[in-house]
C-alpha cells in the first residue's frame, strides 16, 4: 500500500462534506438503514445523517487535493471499548489503497480513545474483501439477512414478555449458550463486553422467553433489524422468538440470523420469512496505547567499606 494517510475531520469539516456527496457514491460496507443494504445506498442511511455527537463518533477523510477520495464513519458502542464502522464511501468503485488509509488511521484513532476491537460489516463476495483483510480485520461470522413476511393482525397474547433490566445477565448467559465459542471470542468473553454486542443489535424492544432453568429466547427488534436467541434446538422458543419479531418487526425490516442458527434459519423459512442475502462481519483487535512515562535519572552513590 502507499503512503496517503487519513486524517480525522473536525464537525465543520464533516458539514463541508455535504457539497461532495454526489463524488462519494460507492459504500463498500454492507450498511444497516432500513432498504438501503446495497454498496450504492444513500450517504444519510449509512451513518453521517444520523451521526452522534462527536466524543461517540469519528469521521476520518482522505484528501486529493481539495476533493475527497473517502471517507469513513464509526461509532463508539456501549462501554467504550469497542467501536463499529457504519459507513465507508469512495470517489471510486474500487480503491483498497484509499480503504487502507481509512482502516489504518482510524483503527490508531480508536486505540487512542480507548477502544480495543473495531467491527465492520461488508456484503458477501464484496470486491473490497483483500483490502479488509490487509487492513486487519478477520472474518469471523456470516450473517443471513430475511424480510419479513406479509404483517398479519398481532395475536391477542404473546409467549414472550418485555425483557427488564433484571434479565440482562440471563440474556448474556442465554447468548453464552446460543453462539459459538468462536464468535463470543470476537463479540464478547465478559458480560461488561456483551454490552457492545447489545449496541450493535441496536434494539429499541427486547422481549425475553422464561424457562425452568433460565431464559429460553431473546428478540430484540430496532427500527430496521431484529435478531433473536435462542437455547440450542429448541423449536418452541424459536417459533415464539420468530412470532414476536413478525408482531413488532416493521414490514420493512430485517430479520438477521447467524450462520449457526440453522434451526431457527428453517424455522423462519416456514414462517414465511425470505432471504435477501448474506453479509460478514469482521474484527480487529487493537493493542492498547500506553504512553510511556518520562526516565527520571537516579544518582548512583559508591559505599567505600569502612
Amino acid at each position: 500500500m502507499g503512503e496517503c494517510q487519513a486524517t480525522v475531520l473536525s464537525t465543520i469539516e464533516a458539514a463541508a462534506l455535504w457539497p461532495q456527496l454526489h463524488r462519494l457514491d460507492t459504500e463498500v460496507i454492507a450498511t444497516r438503514a432500513g432498504e438501503h443494504r446495497t454498496l450504492r445506498a444513500g450517504f444519510a442511511a449509512t451513518g453521517v445523517g444520523n451521526l452522534p455527537r462527536m466524543p461517540r463518533a469519528v469521521v476520518m477523510g482522505l484528501r486529493h487535493g481539495l476533493t475527497f477520495r473517502g471517507v469513513l464513519v464509526a461509532r463508539r458502542l456501549s462501554g467504550g471499548a469497542a467501536w463499529e464502522v457504519v459507513s465507508l464511501r469512495l470517489a471510486r468503485e474500487k480503491d483498497d489503497e484509499a480503504i487502507h488509509a481509512l482502516l489504518q488511521s482510524t483503527a490508531v484513532e480508536v486505540a487512542n480513545r480507548e477502544g480495543r476491537t473495531l467491527f465492520l460489516r461488508h456484503a458477501e463476495g464484496s470486491p473490497h474483501e483483500d483490502a479488509f483483510r490487509l487492513s486487519g480485520l478477520v472474518a469471523y461470522a456470516r450473517e443471513h439477512l430475511l424480510c419479513p413476511p406479509e404483517p398479519d393482525s398481532r395475536p391477542e397474547q404473546e409467549e414472550m414478555r418485555p425483557a427488564e433490566r433484571a434479565d440482562r445477565a440471563a440474556v448474556f448467559r442465554l447468548y453464552c449458550r446460543a453462539v459459538p465459542e468462536m464468535v463470543r471470542r470476537h463479540e464478547a468473553i465478559t458480560q461488561q463486553e456483551f454490552r457492545a454486542v447489545l449496541d450493535l443489535y441496536n434494539s429499541h424492544d427486547e422481549f425475553v422467553l422464561d424457562g425452568t432453568e433460565g431464559l429460553l429466547a431473546w428478540a430484540g427488534v430496532g427500527e430496521h433489524e431484529a435478531y433473536l436467541l435462542t437455547a440450542p434446538a429448541d423449536g418452541q422458543a424459536a417459533a415464539a422468538g420468530l412470532e414476536t419479531i413478525r408482531a413488532h418487526l416493521p414490514p420493512s425490516g430485517t430479520l438477521v440470523l447467524g450462520e449457526h442458527q440453522e434451526h431457527e434459519y428453517r424455522i423462519a423459512t416456514e414462517c414465511g420469512f425470505g432471504p435477501l442475502g448474506v453479509r460478514v462481519v469482521c474484527a480487529r483487535r487493537l493493542a492498547a496505547l500506553n504512553s510511556l512515562k518520562e526516565a527520571l535519572a537516579v544518582p548512583v552513590t559508591s559505599r567505600v567499606p569502612n
